[in-house]
């Protein structure tokens, strides 16, 4: 049974990369970043945890694709997500998932908060740039769609979908509680505007993946950075 269970666990990691790299949603090395962060978490917590990455991961890449032409005109920039992109969103999930292996403890919770920030961000970013209305979250004075720092009623709706999403899919794939699964659409929603917070005041006044001259953070280090801020709250509100 042993061997089974790790060549199910070893096909699906397979069967993972290819659909990624088929579908053109990530780049190679994104491809080789996404495969060993799930081969982390699959191989720690299980199918279970795993499943909830991809689900991310699934519907993440959907929105990524939708109306990708008009986003690449909007942004005049559309880059395949690459590595550094994968391993921002999920160095935090798949560390929780190992330290909650090795440690022995229940980090349940974090996780989910991490990738509830995580879709939430990337439904803000790639559906509420549609939107043709933004303000910059610093002083709400309107901007061009897709200015770092931008949000737009449209983004808020999306963003709250996207943390619903995961926290609803944890309630049923990882039985956590309601009142949990309500902390992490919290969480999910905290986050994304930390994110936002973040890429008004640290990123630039670029657009999108595009580095400005005023750039202190990159992209990469505005979803890192607003990921890990988040799992460090459900930390202490788990702990208290």
């Amino acid at each position: 049974m042993i061997y089974v269970d790790l060549a199910i666990k070893i096909t699906i990691c397979f069967a993972f990369a290819l659909v990624a790299f088929k579908l053109k949603v990530l780049d190679g090395g994104g491809t080789i970043s996404a495969v060993i962060i799930g081969a982390v978490i699959i191989f720690t917590e299980g199918l279970r945890w795993f499943f909830l990455l991809l689900i991310f991961l699934a519907i993440g890449a959907g929105a990524t694709k939708y109306r990708y032409s008009f986003k690449r005109k909007r942004l005049r920039e559309r880059a395949l997500r690459k590595a550094m992109n994968v391993i921002a969103n999920g160095l935090v999930p798949a560390s929780l998932a190992f330290f909650s292996f090795t440690l022995e403890q229940d980090f349940s919770i974090p996780f989910v908060a991490s990738i509830s920030v995580a879709l939430a961000d990337t439904f803000a970013s790639e559906i509420g740039v549609l939107s043709d209305n933004a303000y910059l979250i610093t002083n709400f004075k309107k901007v061009e769609p897709g200015v770092n720092g931008a949000i737009s009623l449209l983004g808020e709706g999306v963003a709250f979908l996207g943390a619903l999403i995961i926290s609803l899919s944890a309630y049923f794939l990882l039985e956590i509680t309601m009142h949990e699964m309500i902390l992490c659409i919290a969480l999910g929603l905290l986050g994304c505007h930390i994110d936002s917070l973040l890429g008004a005041t640290f990123q630039g006044k670029g657009k999108g993946s595009i580095v400005a001259e005023d750039t202190v953070l990159t992209n990469s280090d505005v979803n890192l950075i607003s990921i890990a801020i988040v799992t460090l709250l459900a930390f202490i509100i788990i702990i208290l």
